[in-house]
């Protein structure tokens, strides 16, 4: 009772004043910089290996001043990658759907500067691509005046196995050769290299194991 008759008191002053002003402080008002906010991010930890399975890490966060509404995460995965299981902090509640095509989490709302962790465990196909692009967003969703429009992550993953190789630019994992494939005509410039037997003794001598023959052209 006391603050509203402050209010009334202060908003009579006003028109007696003919003061054309809002007062800020006005009981029940909302400030106007008073939001709700989502961002959202998707990592991984290594490479994901075919046949294999790998964990993304999926983090939806509330930094705005307000509590969200219905918030809605969605992952449509990728050709090559398959849900198998999700581990959902809250407030979220999470399912794999589409025989393990898509991720779907909602949540009735996430609380001002609250932070959730999805962790999405996938299994990757014996012929899944060496690179996948894996896309995650956040919004709030269903029958919502002014919703907060979606935001996205993604997420590059490297895949190695088969021709894939082990991330070394998809060469089956061998480093190959540094050396000419033919060496016809060249002059054996490397036939004095010789393996020292025995290199930590002193006096010790070398002895050349190397065959190098050399062909006409």
């Amino acid at each position: 009772m006391k603050t509203r008759a402050l209010w009334q008191r202060m908003a009579g002053l006003a028109t007696v004043m003919g003061l054309g002003v809002v007062l800020p402080f006005a009981v029940g008002v909302t400030p106007a910089y008073a939001q709700a906010e989502l961002s959202i991010t998707k990592t991984h930890e290594g490479n994901f290996a075919r046949g294999g399975q790998g964990v993304y890490r999926i983090t939806v966060s509330n930094p705005g001043s307000e509590d969200t509404r219905h918030t809605l995460v969605s992952d449509e995965l990728p050709g090559g990658l398959k849900g198998d299981s999700v581990q959902a902090g809250a407030p979220f509640d999470c399912n794999i759907v589409g025989s393990g095509s898509a991720l779907t989490c909602s949540a009735d709302g996430l609380g001002a500067g609250q932070t959730s962790t999805i962790l999405l465990t996938v299994n990757v196909a014996e012929d899944a691509p060496c690179t996948i692009t894996n896309t995650v967003k956040v919004g709030e969703a269903g029958d919502l005046p002014n919703p907060l429009p979606d935001v996205s992550a993604s997420d590059l993953t490297t895949v190695t196995g088969g021709e894939c190789g082990n991330g070394n630019g998809g060469n089956g994992g061998g480093l190959g050769s540094i050396l000419p494939i033919n060496l016809n005509g060249v002059i054996p410039m490397f036939n004095n290299i010789a393996i020292n037997n025995n290199i930590q003794s002193p006096n010790a001598s070398n002895h050349t194991r190397q065959g190098f023959a050399l062909n006409n052209p």
